[in-house]
């Protein structure tokens, strides 16, 4: 005031209750109120209000509320303590009078009373007592409602409110008997419980998880008859989703609330569901609760955060969301009851959520390469602030799951991507069902930038164990994929094989494992099937080489690089290397896989079992022919047939060679001559393949070879049975001269198209050199052992390097077939064609052919042929 006339002269005039200049009064007495002025002058100010309510009267104040509410409101949270106990008196003895008429400023008003409730203070008691009055005068669901909308527009009071809410609690009746403390507001009530259990202050967010472990138990919040408030389940979910949050603070006030709410318990650690616990347990009842109310709540809330949109990744608050889920879960799983459960749900979404979060991150599609290395991803994670601080927290959460979790769920979802069982034996998927395309995009990238160093038995053990379920997928379940779902799932194996790092040279006999380390607390997924997985973790290793003797041999070839045009998982088992365990599982898998799609996609057969029952076929016209289906014995004697003896090629009088192989010397039942299965019926009519089963061959073929040089744990004793079983000639069955080395000999001479004969020509000459050369170093060391002085390794087992083909076979086929001749007529005639991209590659194989033919006159001859010719 500029004077204390004015104070002077509305004490003189008590008796009017009519207040003139009411605006600029009401304006004055509010600037005197400013915090940074005096205390006394602070009290001067109300001792002028008081004087003001006593002129205009309860009826006249209601009418002008608006004017003095102005400046006293906001006094409390900033008034001396001199002050406070005046301003409360006019509170109590002009405004709580008021009752209803307050409405239009109640929430202001509990906004300017609750700073007095500061525990300690002298006041509190008082304002307190003021504001339950003020309840009762109002009514409580619109007082509580006003409440709560103070709490949601100001941070300030959240700490007063909730401790006030918690502090009026009745813990001796239900939550429905005070639903009133919610308001009758539903989405007002959510928003400030949601907004005040991810406040800054602990203290707040501790009396909100109070609030809603008492009003809000898992087992009746979505009954709207036992529940104090109508909820839906997205209500439940954002506030979880919210609260959820609080794991982050580290604080284990938060925590043991949280973890009270999720696993069925009050604040005093009573059971909320005593039903339960009688049929459980009291030690399982946790756990119980949780898999039954909880979990797949807190499931879809962490969906929640992990799909959430982020607008400004590129700031500092950008990555700390990035980082949110994952540093939830890492602290999720301290508890086991919780943690463990809900990663094996989530964490195909985990996966996901990263890549997504990386691809953000770097601005760009991620670029994944199917090779042996991932450096330009690498390379570019680690110029990228955000994309490495994300890659390291995941690294974190990965870490704190068994080492073996990961490669095991991954496997999973490869097999299940493509496995159409329908027999409920899939996994529980809570988003939707990875395609082959992504679980494949997933793997890969989680390859390149999961450090697999780690643990040295993710390197050499579960790998190998991977690969081995991936290849046995593929090769049982090869005809439900496309051809480049099956290509992208090839090279997606061969990914993985370049990861595996070779074990010890020796293992003892008694000893499972060549390596072993410690893993974390064993963490199942329940995946619905006949068993149950343990998943793991990953680890980075050099790429995979053939150690034997000393014998490097490389796997793949350039040019069969140049074709590809491309630059059950558990720690106790421990015969992945030795004879028969995943690592040979895989070759023959991969090996049924190229016969089957030799059959399939270039001869365009349907392998069937034999079967010993006669069948009803029926009758076909005369002279009409369509792709049959035979059994695999036929099939074989189709390719034994078509590989026999030949007279020399120098008498033959077209360069090209004639395709007129004998009919099948077998002839089984009464068949008519027309019934006949004849191979190059089917030749003849096989047109130009197409660009997706190139690439699905030659994906295939790549694999094949180097899956061929894995080596294997054997005893002495393995090694001598190994060595007679090699070097004995195969008799005139099919023992020892498998159906995928005659299926690509069958296409490197039959099949038209220049780009797949060169694919499987390369292919088998490779594996022929791999074979011939291993024999040599099997041969030697078997002489070795047998000469005085040589020491055995005793007890312990050596790891060898197979023959993928025995020297018996390759000797039957150089004795016994016209395949070199074939082959290279094949080669020699491609240089004749206009398809002059092939020519280099086709001299390349002629010369690594005429290297490894049986006699250097079957590429000499030809050549001479030609020279002699008089039409060339």
């Amino acid at each position: 005031m500029e004077g204390s006339g004015y104070r002077g002269a509305l004490q003189s005039n008590l008796k009017y209750c009519l207040l003139p200049r009411r605006l600029i009064i009401s304006k004055r007495l509010a600037q005197c109120l400013h915090p940074a002025l005096p205390s006394g002058v602070h009290l001067k100010a109300l001792e002028t209000y008081e004087i003001i309510f006593k002129i205009i009267g309860t009826k006249w104040l209601s009418r002008d509320l608006f004017l003095y509410s102005s400046g006293l409101f906001p006094l409390l949270s900033h008034a001396a303590m001199s002050v406070k106990p005046l301003l409360l008196g006019l509170y109590e003895t002009y405004f709580l009078p008021l009752q209803r008429s307050l409405l239009p400023s109640l929430q202001a008003f509990i906004t300017g009373l609750l700073p007095g409730l500061e525990e300690g203070s002298e006041i509190y008691d008082r304002t307190d007592v003021l504001l339950q009055k003020l309840s009762v005068v109002i009514g409580p669901e619109v007082f509580y409602s006003s409440l709560w909308g103070s709490v949601l527009v100001s941070s300030s009071i959240r700490l007063p409110a909730s401790l006030f809410v918690v502090n009026h609690i009745n813990r001796d009746l239900s939550a429905n008997a005070q639903s009133y403390m919610l308001g009758n507001d539903r989405q007002l009530a959510i928003k400030s419980l949601c907004v005040s259990v991810m406040d800054s202050n602990v203290l707040v967010q501790r009396n909100t998880l109070e609030i809603l472990v008492f009003f809000f138990p898992f087992h009746t919040c979505l009954d709207s008859g036992d529940c104090p408030m109508s909820l839906n389940r997205r209500d439940v979910t954002h506030i979880l989703s919210c609260a959820i949050q609080t794991v982050l603070r580290r604080d284990m006030s938060l925590n043991r609330r949280l973890f009270a709410w999720l696993l069925g318990s009050d604040i005093k650690g009573g059971v909320v569901a005593p039903e339960l616990k009688s049929t459980s347990g009291e030690e399982d009842y946790g756990s119980c609760f949780f898999a039954k109310y909880s979990k797949d709540l807190l499931v879809q809330a962490l969906m929640q955060i992990l799909h959430q949109n982020i607008l400004y990744s590129d700031t500092e608050q950008g990555l700390l969301v990035y980082l949110k889920p994952f540093r939830i879960l890492v602290s999720l799983l301290d508890k086991p009851e919780i943690g463990p459960p809900l990663v094996g749900d989530l964490f195909l979404e985990v996966i996901r959520a990263f890549y997504a979060y990386c691809r953000d991150a770097l601005g760009t599609d991620i670029k994944l390469s199917y090779g042996q290395s991932g450096s330009r991803l690498i390379s570019a994670i680690k110029e990228n602030k955000n994309a490495s601080e994300i890659v390291k927290t995941v690294n974190l959460l990965i870490t704190s799951l068994s080492s073996d979790f990961l490669w095991d769920y991954m496997t999973l979802c490869f097999e299940h991507s493509f496995r159409k069982s329908g027999d409920g034996s899939d996994p529980k998927y809570v988003g939707r069902a990875p395609c082959v395309s992504e679980v494949c995009t997933l793997l890969v990238f989680l390859l390149d930038v999961i450090p697999l160093e780690l643990y040295s038995e993710v390197q050499t053990q579960y790998l190998p164990q991977m690969l081995s379920y991936m290849a046995q997928s593929l090769s049982e379940n090869m005809d439900s994929l496309s051809l480049p779902e099956l290509t992208q799932a090839l090279k997606t194996c061969f990914k993985v094989l370049s990861k595996v790092q070779m074990p010890p040279a020796f293992l003892d006999l008694e000893s499972g494992s060549p390596d072993s380390s410690p893993s974390k607390e064993s963490l199942k997924v329940q995946s619905g099937s006949e068993t149950e997985v343990e998943v793991g973790e990953d680890a980075l290793y050099p790429p995979l080489k053939s150690e034997d003797s000393g014998i490097g041999l490389s796997a793949s070839t350039p040019e069969l690089s140049g074709y590809l045009r491309i630059p059950k998982v558990c720690p106790e088992k421990g015969d992945v290397w030795k004879k028969g365990g995943s690592v040979q599982k895989t070759l023959l898998c991969i090996q049924d896989l190229v016969a089957n799609f030799a059959s399939k996609h270039l001869f365009g057969l349907q392998l069937q079992p034999q079967s010993d029952g006669g069948s009803d076929e029926p009758v076909k016209r005369k002279g009409h022919w369509e792709p049959k289906t035979i059994t695999v014995p036929q099939f074989k004697q189709m390719l034994s047939d078509f590989f026999t003896q030949r007279p020399p090629m120098s008498k033959q009088k077209n360069n090209r060679i004639e395709h007129s192989p004998s009919r099948s010397a077998s002839k089984k039942g009464n068949k008519g001559s027309d019934e006949e299965w004849d191979i190059n019926r089917y030749i003849q009519n096989m047109g130009q393949m197409s660009e997706d089963c190139r690439e699905a061959f030659a994906a295939a073929c790549h694999f094949l070879l180097d899956c061929a040089t894995f080596p294997v744990y054997l005893s002495e004793e393995e090694m001598e049975q190994l060595h007679s079983a090699l070097f004995q000639v195969p008799g005139s069955g099919d023992a020892g001269f498998p159906l995928w080395f005659k299926s690509l000999m069958t296409v490197c001479c039959c099949v038209k198209d220049c780009y797949i004969q060169n694919v499987a020509i390369s292919t088998l000459l490779e594996v022929v050199n791999h074979s011939q050369s291993l024999s040599l170093v099997m041969e030697d060391r078997m002489k070795r052992s047998k000469m005085a002085g040589y020491s055995a390794v005793f007890g312990k087992l050596q790891m060898v390097t197979v023959p993928p083909v025995s020297p018996g076979v390759l000797k039957v086929i150089a004795e016994k077939t016209d395949f070199y001749p074939r082959v290279a007529h094949v080669l020699w005639n491609q240089l004749n064609m206009e398809t002059r991209e092939h020519h280099i590659t086709c001299v390349e194989l002629f010369y690594r052919l005429h290297c490894l033919a049986p006699s250097a006159n079957i590429c000499e001859e030809i050549i001479c042929q030609t020279l002699l010719d008089h039409d060339k």
